[in-house]
Parts: C-alpha cells; sequence; structure tokens
C-alpha cells in the first residue's frame, strides 16, 4: 500500500476582508473552493469601530456553509487602517499554512475590505507568492446605499511586478541587532535618545552565532578574526546600511555604534512572524 505525502496534496486557503459585498466575496470560493476560509472582520482601533457590515459576514458565511459544508471558516478582527498589522496577519496565516502543508496555494481577494487591505494583500502576495485575485460584475449599481455587483462575477489574477525581497540572511542580522540591543538595555533605567549596540560587540555576536562562515581557516587567531570581521562587514553590515537603509552606523573611528533606523524598524515589524 502507498503513503500519500500530505505536501503532495495541494490544499486551497482563501483570505477576504469582509465588507457590504456578497457575491464578490462568494463567488471566488465557490468557483473555487478552497479547504479553508480566513475571513476578516474591521475593527478599527483609533476610532473604536467595529465592523458594520457583520450582517453581510453572517449572510455570506450561512450561503457558504450550505454550499460548502466541509468548508472550514475562520474569523479574524483586523484594523483595516493599519498596513504594518494587515501584513503581520498575513504573514501569520501563510507561516502557519506553509508549516502544514507546504504545496498549499494561498489566494487573497484583494476586492474586498478597504483600500489599505487591498494594497497589504498585493504586498504580502508578491512578497509570500501567493495568488491575488480581484473580482468585479457585468452589472454594477451605484446605489445611494452604497455600490452593489450584480449579475455576473469576473475573476482576473492581476499580474503583479516581481518586488525584490530583502534576503533571509539580512532580516535575520536585524532581528540578531535588535535583540541584542533589547538585551543591552533590558535593565537599564535611563537610557540614551537611541539605542545601539557596539559594533565590535555585534561582530562578536554575529561570529557566536556561526552567522557567516569562512572559506580559509587562520591559525593565527588574530588574522582569524580580522577575516571574520571583513567578511561580516562586507556581506551584511554595508548592505543593511548602504544598499537597505535598515541601519545606521556612526563614524568613529574606534567603538563605532549601530543603530535600527526607522525603516529597518518597519521592516521588522512586517517580517515579524515570518522568519
Amino acid at each position: 500500500m502507498t503513503t500519500l505525502n500530505p505536501n503532495a496534496i495541494s490544499e486551497k486557503i482563501h483570505i477576504a476582508f469582509n465588507c457590504k459585498e456578497d457575491k464578490r466575496i462568494i463567488a471566488p470560493i465557490l468557483n473555487n473552493p478552497p479547504q479553508k476560509f480566513y475571513y476578516f472582520t474591521a475593527n478599527i482601533k483609533a476610532t473604536g469601530q467595529t465592523d458594520e457590515h457583520m450582517d453581510f459576514f453572517h449572510k455570506n458565511c450561512k450561503i457558504l456553509k450550505e454550499k460548502l459544508p466541509s468548508l472550514e471558516i475562520i474569523q479574524n478582527p483586523l484594523d483595516y487602517t493599519d498596513y504594518i498589522e494587515i501584513l503581520q496577519e498575513l504573514s501569520k496565516i501563510i507561516k502557519k499554512e506553509r508549516a502544514l502543508n507546504s504545496n498549499c496555494e494561498i489566494i487573497m481577494n484583494a476586492g474586498t475590505g478597504s483600500n489599505i487591505t487591498a494594497l497589504a494583500a498585493a504586498e504580502a502576495a508578491r512578497l509570500w507568492n501567493c495568488k491575488i485575485i480581484y473580482v468585479f460584475s457585468t452589472k454594477y449599481s451605484p446605489t445611494p446605499e452604497g455600490p452593489r455587483h450584480e449579475g455576473q462575477m469576473i475573476i482576473i489574477e492581476p499580474n503583479l511586478f516581481p518586488l525584490q525581497k530583502p534576503k533571509e540572511l539580512f532580516i535575520k542580522t536585524l532581528k540578531i541587532i535588535e535583540e541584542a540591543i533589547h538585551e543591552k538595555y533590558k535593565d537599564k533605567i535611563t537610557l540614551p535618545p537611541q539605542k545601539f549596540i557596539y559594533k565590535k560587540n555585534l561582530i562578536d555576536l554575529l561570529i557566536e552565532k556561526n552567522i557567516l562562515k569562512l572559506e580559509k581557516k587562520h591559525a593565527d587567531p588574530r588574522k582569524r578574526r580580522a577575516s571574520y570581521y571583513m567578511k561580516i562587514n562586507q556581506s551584511l553590515l554595508q548592505p543593511l546600511e548602504q544598499l537597505l537603509g535598515y541601519i545606521s552606523i556612526s563614524k568613529e573611528k574606534r567603538n563605532k555604534k549601530i543603530y535600527i533606523t526607522e525603516r529597518g524598524k518597519i521592516i521588522l515589524e512586517i517580517f515579524k512572524y515570518l522568519i
């Protein structure tokens, strides 16, 4: 008897954001049934608003359960205005589902939710190689109560321009810098305006964590250390500072300090759950 490898079975995961829509949410799911449907509902932290269209959420769920009894529907509240939070939540789903089945197909409906959820869904699709769809109809009715899509639903897959994702090694190094800075200041009562780690201490830490390996082993410890410094500098720290702008390095000749820039902090938030 042959045992099937679960990773060889293509599983479909569908993601959509609740809004005043029914067919634009339901049609692509019925057209290409997934095993799981992550269905986000709005929860705007800045204003305290909750989803105003829960009637559509319940209606859509009811129809889907009637048509697809085995479909697992997972509701998650989400701040439709918080770009970073949306990316983080999408990254958590991607990480979880790909850990369960590396061949699963993740489909995001960018025609639902808000403009910010659409932007974040497109970005997530490019970053983590997911499919994105947009749904429109043959009969669009801009009524006073709000526009509605009727008639036949047309599902398209926009071609996204490829996004150059930072190398995983760069993100891992940035996380090590973040953790080292946190460790340095965790028991301090007074803090500087900008937290930092000394470059020499960071390089020691990266050597300790075996982040980069030397192709040639030097018998002389001083030469071996100098080679490590040069390789880490050229392969990691210079790209992180000069190419990506995730860190800044002070100009002192000795005891250089490394800071995480605002751009670096945003990247850490985006990749918080994936690396």
